[in-house]
């Protein structure tokens, strides 16, 4: 799905209110969904060029706003643009079913933006408090298995100069 313009949304409109050609014909020569021209040129027909140079800032009175007024009047998605100049009509979707299972509440905790798809490991700090003995006991356990490692790497190469000594020139 490509986006569109603004500049090229309100030509759309524009050529549609000078009679030219039908809704369709202009949503179709713009690629512009039928819906959504349908709606657009509602919201025009109310606020002018202004809703969609200067759409209205989503906030959650906003969203309770629109929400409780589509709910109550039963309302169509064109009488909500008419009414707010909002043509967003999955939002809208969205925001009428939280409102109805979550009430306003619902609506005014919602974050902007999508989910992280990305599961990373969140980090735990489950760091206990180590008494002075218990810390002194892992210090001393990091040394001892430290020096183990040392040892067996010294065995390691001991054995190995051995078997070069062995080896005829």
């Amino acid at each position: 799905m490509t986006k569109i313009s603004k500049q090229i949304k309100l030509k759309a409109i524009l050529e549609y209110h000078q009679g030219k050609f039908s809704k369709n014909q202009i949503s179709r020569k713009y690629g512009i969904n039928q819906t959504r021209f349908n709606l657009m040129c509602v919201a025009y027909e109310y606020f002018g060029p202004d809703f969609l140079l200067n759409p209205p800032k989503i906030t959650s009175a906003f969203r309770i706003k629109i929400a409780s007024w589509a709910i109550q009047n039963n309302a169509s998605y064109s009488a909500v643009a008419a009414k707010f100049g909002y043509i967003n009509v999955r939002q809208i979707q969205q925001w009428k079913e939280i409102y109805r299972t979550e009430g306003p509440n619902g609506l005014c905790l919602i974050q902007k933006g999508r989910k992280s798809t990305m599961t990373t490991k969140k980090k735990t700090n489950n760091k206990k408090v180590l008494s002075p003995t218990e810390n002194r006991l892992k210090q001393l356990e990091a040394e001892n298995l430290e020096l183990r490692i040392k040892n067996k790497a010294l065995k390691l190469l001991a054995s190995m100069k051995q078997q070069t000594k062995k080896l005829p020139k």
